[in-house]
């Protein structure tokens, strides 16, 4: 079937949203400072499984806000890097997305956290705006922690 040149600049539009999430993600993450700006990606009924590298698996705005807010307590510093986008599956509201993130982070302990990860992201549009509903973190490799 061809697709007319809007329904082409259309999905163009929704791919560079939908970068743009994980993006907006990252460095709200990265910023440590502003729980709002990383709640602002996500839909209010949004899962959070982190459990293939040992954090929670939660459901729902306020369970995520609480694992967030915890983050940010017990870090000093953090740095993620995404690369590898893969849109797999792009409908009127409702994508599928990958992408691979490299993390790393410093605890007020001083304890050194690194991780390499595949981001599996089902992303919703709301009112004309792309939020995360799924949010899963599978290894790519062993999770490094340092001294």
């Amino acid at each position: 079937m061809n697709k007319s040149v809007e329904q082409r600049l259309k999905a163009l539009e929704d791919r560079q949203a939908l970068e743009q999430l994980v993006t907006d993600y990252l460095l709200a993450v990265d910023d440590l400072s502003n729980v709002d700006a990383v709640m602002e990606v996500f839909t209010q009924d949004a899962a959070f499984d982190m459990s293939g590298i040992g954090y929670a698996n939660i459901q729902g705005a306020s369970a995520i806000r609480s694992f967030f807010d915890d983050v940010f307590a017990s870090m000093r510093h953090h740095a993620h890097y995404a690369t590898n986008f893969s849109l797999d599956e792009l409908e009127e509201d409702r994508a599928i997305c990958r992408t691979h993130v490299i993390g790393m982070g410093i605890t007020n302990e001083g304890k050194d956290v690194l991780f390499y990860l595949q981001y599996h992201l089902e992303m919703r549009r709301e009112s004309e705006t792309w939020r995360i509903s799924l949010f899963r973190g599978t290894p790519l490799m062993p999770i490094a922690q340092a001294s």
